[in-house]
């Protein structure tokens, strides 16, 4: 039963990436992109759940492997669901002022980017995880990359020169995370190259190169482990350890139950497993935990302070005698069971609504789109595997530090501007200010027609 399951899963992930063997429009939608991510950062382990039945009980991962069909169709559904209206909003920005942005962003950020630099991060002894000081550096830091995401995108809509100064220090950054074995860093500098090949050079990755990719990505997640006890040692030395590591071999059914690469699907199953038994859903009331952890500092309030703000959810793992291993997580897919039940996947619908929106906005030339397409595409991919939160924390955080600034770069009236779009499905047929008025051979093997409306720049007077 969990093997027919399985293939039924592997199915759905392979039809959301079919279109994009004869659209090449289609290859960095979010479909696109979940399908492709879920066949190597989900199925996979749950390949190798199935194949050592030990691990797990069979109702259990049953249970598991419904849940995850019934996210990824709802995913998908909501995606194909959502069409833009027939007069879309589309907000314009002052050129000056979104320059200004970008750079009080990449200040700011770059500046505790520095000071974390400067310390030696306390580490908790239990989780093993940052405490300290280097929390809030860390938490700030992070806000450099919005500024250097804003400046890319106006240095390839003006081609000031100037505004590669608040890109390369994010780039030598990234190279850094990259080093270190950071992953999410790692996923985010491709999208983003990505995105801003599609929609300023015109550009189609072709999906072969998708693909590869992505299989590269998942190796260089399971091996996550040996990359990152390496990190002290000279480049030649750190190679030859992965060698020795076998890394390909980390990504079979064999490899991921030797070392342990499938614990998110299995915490995810175990997580499922438990709630099933105890009943105590969370209804959503655990983000708000997420939210107070995330965003409360101890370091200033006090840690009881902190803990009075969070919600007493009853820990149903109690009566499993189950607990997840530090620095891991349990899946959106299981996070959503356990706020919801199965009717949690509906939360997947949303989530495919939001990320079309974005595509539509992001093919109409909407800076704010396709800054939010840059920070949200790896997390959305990233929910059904990792957590839901991850998401609605960048959603979250983008709104904090850079939408105010946004709101200041809004020209007067934009709320009030539109832009004619036609109904379409998943970005298919171009709106009509959209549609081309000239070919051009697109880098890749099949030659389509594509046009990027680009309106005159305004200015505050």
């Amino acid at each position: 039963m969990n093997w027919f399951l399985f293939f039924i899963f592997a199915a759905v992930a392979v039809g959301m990436v079919l279109p994009a063997f004869w659209r090449e429009d289609y290859r960095l939608q979010f479909p696109c992109l979940a399908g492709l991510t879920v066949l190597f950062q989900v199925a996979l382990p749950m390949a190798s759940l199935n194949t050592h039945p030990g691990e797990v009980s069979s109702g259990s991962m049953t249970r598991f492997s419904v849940m995850a069909i019934l996210c990824l169709v709802a995913a998908w559904a909501g995606y194909q669901w959502w069409k833009p209206r027939r007069r879309m909003p589309l907000p314009e920005f002052d050129d000056k002022r979104l320059a200004v942005t970008a750079l009080v962003l990449a200040v700011f950020g770059g500046f505790f980017s520095w000071r974390l630099g400067g310390i030696t991060p306390d580490i908790d002894p239990v989780t093993t995880n940052w405490t300290g000081i280097a929390t809030v550096y860390v938490f700030f830091a992070g806000v450099m990359r919005y500024g250097a995401m804003l400046a890319a995108i106006q240095y390839f809509r003006t081609k000031d020169w100037k505004l590669l100064l608040l890109i390369l220090p994010q780039l030598w950054q990234y190279v850094s995370l990259f080093m270190n074995g950071r992953r999410s860093p790692t996923g985010e500098i491709m999208v983003v190259i990505c995105v801003l090949l599609f929609f300023y050079r015109k550009w189609a990755v072709p999906l072969w190169a998708m693909v590869l990719g992505t299989f590269a990505m998942a190796v260089f997640c399971f091996n996550i482990g040996t990359i990152r006890a390496t990190v002290n040692q000279p480049l030649s030395e750190r190679i030859q350890a992965i060698k020795e590591a076998d890394p390909l071999h980390a990504i079979t059914t064999e490899g991921m139950a030797k070392d342990r690469n499938f614990v998110e699907i299995y915490n995810g199953v175990n997580f499922m497993e438990a709630k099933a038994q105890g009943g105590h859903y969370t209804l959503g009331l655990h983000l708000w935990n997420a939210l107070v952890f995330s965003y409360v500092p101890a370091q200033f309030l006090g840690r009881d302070f902190k803990q009075g703000l969070m919600i007493n959810l009853t820990d149903d793992t109690a009566q499993t005698s189950f607990a997840k291993s530090n620095g891991t997580c349990e899946t959106g897919i299981g996070e959503a069971f356990m706020a919801f039940g199965y009717f949690g996947c509906g939360v997947f619908f949303a989530l495919g609504v939001f990320m079309r929106w974005l595509w539509e906005g992001a093919v109409r030339n909407s800076v704010v789109h396709q800054f939010l397409f840059m920070l949200c595409a790896l997390p959305a991919v990233m929910s059904f595997n990792i957590q839901l939160w991850t998401f609605i924390n960048a959603v979250l955080n983008i709104g904090i530090f850079a939408g105010p600034l946004l709101w200041w770069s809004l020209l007067p009236g934009s709320r009030e501007s539109v832009q004619p779009v036609s109904l379409n499905t998943a970005g298919r047929t171009a709106p009509p200010s959209l549609r081309p008025t000239f070919t051009f051979p697109m880098r890749s093997h099949a030659r389509q027609v594509f046009s990027v409306h680009q309106r005159s720049p305004r200015r505050l007077s």
